[in-house]
Order: structure tokens, then sequence, then C-alpha cells
């Protein structure tokens, strides 16, 4: 028997570099901030999952700079996962993008 995880919203986020960085993980290296509710304080992020774009490596690499480049960020539609005890960190947050806008 498989367990699935509760249906999450979609929400579209801005992704920047938060500008913290660890030594150890996992870090939250992403801020996630609601397109619909810019004055929020956003999400911190510790990764990125790409998987559902079937990007080849340079493609995804291009799209992971755009997220650390000064500017307006990445703009994705996105849910959120978190894992309890992912490192030495503690708790990992995920935001699992289904489509760059």
């Amino acid at each position: 028997m498989t367990t699935q995880e509760p249906a999450q919203e979609t929400v579209v986020y801005i992704v920047k570099d938060s500008g913290v960085r660890c030594i150890t993980a996992p870090c939250p290296v992403y801020l996630a901030l609601r397109a619909d509710r810019p004055d929020e304080a956003g999400l911190k992020v510790t990764d990125l999952d790409l998987s559902a774009l079937s990007l080849g490596d340079e493609q995804r690499s291009t799209l992971l700079k755009s997220a650390h480049k000064t500017g307006p960020g990445l703009k994705v539609e996105a849910t959120v996962r978190t894992v309890p005890h992912a490192g030495p960190g503690g708790t990992a947050t995920i935001l699992r993008v289904s489509r760059v806008l």
C-alpha cells in the first residue's frame, strides 16, 4: 500500500536568493514571495524541485541562476513540501515547481 501526500494549493511565487549561506544542510538559500501578496514576508526555501519540468542540465542551471541574480527573480507556479529532519540543519522546505511563468 502506498501513501499519498495531501493535495496542496498551487501558488505563483517570485523566487529570489535569500542571501543566507550555511555550513550545514538544509539551508534556506531561496526566498519565495507570493505574487498575489507582495507585502507579506517571504517563505524561506531550502530547495527548488524542478523535476516536473523535465529540463536538461543546462536549462536547469540557467533557471537556478536566474533565481540568484539581482533583479525580478524567477516567477513560478509551485506547491510547498516540508521534510522534517532532512539534515543536521533541521526541516527542509521544498518548492515543487510545476511551471515557470
